[in-house]
């Protein structure tokens, strides 16, 4: 049977919307309720709020909202089922295994729960059977007690073939299930299924939630003929680079000391939380990512590793840093003594000499780096020192906050003995070649999109005109069909707004456009042209451009290095070239003009080419209105009573227009 009302009731009542959401967002109080950015779009400024009192939450950003159990639904992908069962074990509501109905299961919901099922038999092979004596003995001479063993479930797999697999039949859990679900492998021959796990102690890997994604599997005896750890295979559930073991048990603490400890293995993890060091996590059997750092910036902003003091140590010490410096986080590394890592040095030395340690020898990035060069004597050779300034200027350059990163540079200078100035010209040398090579990237991408893009709605006549066509005389924002019959700027005072007196340079907004269609291809000549025409460009090498990326659009073949490589002459190749080189800003101009804000090109493309093609359009009107206010003029001179009339309407039209253009009603994206 379906779970009864008053189970979901009971849940509704215990489920604190704070806690679970807190589990997602770093939410801070705001009066009675809580804001943070909102998870399930882009955004700078939090408009993600949380009512405690109404147990619900909303985003005013992108209109998203709903109880706790919606937001488990849509945060997590699954389905109104599995999100009771996920809060039932969040918050300790027992819900018995047979109030599930099995057939209202989908796919997803049944592989965990072939998971949680699998976590407790083998939790129950290491407690409640004699099989599980020795691996039990095992952990408690490693020094885990009993309550450590409970907490972070650990298990025991006997050394059979079918064990698990026998299990799970007399369970009916369905072979399908267990083998997506990671817990058994197909023979050879086709025959059937075996264990993946057999003979080892079994650690699980749960989500921040508490829910089980997987398993390591660690074996008793040194063995050369088998891993010492064998991890779960990703699944339909499991990504290793999406989960760090340790975070549901550590998430509170993380949050409360606003700093996460990241080691290499589940035992440090383990051990650690048992001796009073709660705050820890390790990731699963692959580097530290950044879907890793974005999690733990849900909880805290300070990452401290404290890996193994070899070579593999540091370099993975090292690559997590400089990730983590880009993701904005503080950070620390300490290297354990040779030969150790957190466990063995707990339990050779007790916790409060780990803790001094690592207090005495916790060293920021900078500190780090420097260290190390002098330790291993580079800085005695001048081309090792160079490698290593080189080395920490890469590191330097993860850090986005420009105050901070001068900050550091500054103190690199004096640890190094060199000129700042000279160290921060190499710096700004590092960051302009990473962001040539971003760029770069992206204009590889975007070709090999454009080769692979077929839009076809998109590349008719009705969307594009050649220079000849009718749309080509007025904007698409003005077409009678799209404003109810209402008059649109007439086709002369389109071209003559157009054309700007003769062979002109194209204006700022223009060389946005043009930069923003170099740049970006396909997609960005759909959005621009497919709002703007081609009448509405400075006649001269601004229009010429645009007529080349409608031909090239039409023949399903923009390519903007044709242009740029000189293929269409050498005026538009210089146009390309200054319009790509141009450091002008002009936002602030903008801004006095028309109250309208250009972002940089690199942040939001789109809506620069929107503000672009908006203030491209009010100059084109307010041309128009120019030129009809010397036509109502010399038609009043001369006594031309009827015509002044019909002028005035049609300035009346030109003001509606204006209007309508400064909403950027002439959008089709909004």
């Amino acid at each position: 049977m379906a779970i009864p009302d008053h189970k979901i009731e009971e849940l509704r009542d215990v489920a604190d919307i704070v806690d679970v959401v807190n589990d997602h967002v770093r939410l801070k109080r705001s009066g009675s309720r809580y804001k943070g950015l909102c998870p399930f779009h882009d955004e700078k400024t939090p408009s993600f709020s949380v009512d405690p009192d109404k147990n619900l939450y909303y985003c005013f950003g992108c209109q998203r909202g709903g109880d706790v159990f919606k937001f488990v639904q849509e945060i997590e992908g699954v389905g109104f089922l599995e999100s009771v069962r996920m809060l039932a074990d969040h918050f300790g509501v027992p819900l018995p295994e047979d109030e599930v109905n099995p057939d209202a299961a989908n796919d997803r919901e049944a592989i965990f729960h072939a998971l949680r099922w699998a976590a407790r038999w083998y939790y129950n092979q290491l407690t409640d059977s004699n099989g599980g004596y020795r691996a039990l003995e095992y952990l408690h001479d490693r020094g885990f007690l009993d309550r450590t063993i409970a907490r972070f479930g650990l298990g025991w797999a006997p050394d059979r073939w079918d064990g698990l697999l026998s299990a799970a039949e007399d369970e009916q859990i369905d072979e399908e299930i267990l083998h997506r679900a990671g817990l058994i492998i197909e023979r050879k021959d086709g025959s059937g299924y075996y264990d993946r796990y057999r003979g080892r102690v079994i650690f699980p890997i749960l989500s921040h939630v508490g829910k089980v994604l997987g398993f390591a599997g660690r074996i008793l005896d040194a063995d050369a003929n088998q891993p010492k750890y064998i991890n779960s295979p990703e699944t339909e559930v499991y990504r290793k680079k999406k989960v760090l073991f340790g975070l549901s048990q550590a998430k509170t603490s993380i949050r409360e000391k606003d700093t996460v400890a990241v080691v290499e293995g589940y035992t440090d993890v383990i051990s650690m939380h048992q001796n009073g060091i709660p705050n820890v996590v390790a990731s699963c059997g692959t580097a530290l990512t950044e879907d890793h750092l974005s999690i733990i910036s849900r909880y805290c902003g300070q990452v401290q590793f404290l890996f193994d003091s070899d070579s593999s140590g540091v370099d993975a010490a090292l690559k997590g840093a400089d990730t983590a410096l880009a993701h904005g986080f503080e950070v620390g590394i300490a290297l354990l003594p040779s030969g150790e890592d957190p466990d063995t040095f707990i339990q050779s030395s007790g916790v409060e000499s780990f803790k001094s340690y690592i207090e005495d020898n916790i060293s920021e990035i900078l500190e780090f780096r420097v260290e190390k060069a002098k330790r291993e004597g580079d800085m005695d050779n001048p081309v090792r020192k160079r490698k290593a300034i080189q080395d920490l200027l890469e590191s330097l350059a993860n850090i986005e906050d420009p105050i901070l990163r001068d900050d550091f540079v500054k103190d690199a200078a004096e640890q190094l003995d060199v000129y700042d100035a000279k160290l921060r010209r190499a710096l700004d040398d590092v960051i302009d070649e990473r962001e040539s090579r971003r760029r770069r990237e992206e204009r590889r991408k975007e070709r090999r999109q454009a080769q692979n893009s077929v839009s076809t709605g998109r590349r008719n006549d009705d969307r594009f005109g050649s220079s000849t066509d009718e749309r080509s005389e007025q904007p698409p924002a003005h077409r009678d069909e799209d404003r109810g019959g209402e008059s649109s700027l007439s086709s002369e005072n389109a071209n003559v707004a157009g054309n700007g007196g003769g062979q002109n340079p194209p204006i700022p907004e223009e060389k946005v456009l043009l930069r923003l269609m170099l740049e970006h291809g396909t997609p960005m000549v759909e959005f621009i042209l497919g709002n703007m025409s081609l009448g509405e460009f400075t006649e001269g090498p601004a229009r010429d451009m645009v007529e080349v990326f409608i031909d090239m659009y039409g023949n399903d073949a923009v390519k903007p290095s044709r242009i740029t490589d000189g293929e269409f002459g050498d005026e538009l190749q210089n146009l390309a070239a200054s319009v790509m080189v141009d450091k002008y800003t002009p936002s602030e101009n903008w801004r006095q003009r028309q109250n309208i804000t250009v972002p940089r090109f690199n942040q939001e493309p789109y809506e620069a080419g929107a503000s672009a093609m908006t203030l491209l359009k009010l100059d084109r009107v307010d041309d128009a209105i120019t030129r009809q206010k010397e036509k109502m003029f010399e038609a009043s001179r001369s006594g031309g009573d009827e015509n002044v009339g019909e002028l005035q309407k049609e300035m009346m039209q030109l003001y509606e227009m204006r209007k309508r253009i400064k909403r950027r009603e002439f959008l089709d994206w909004e």
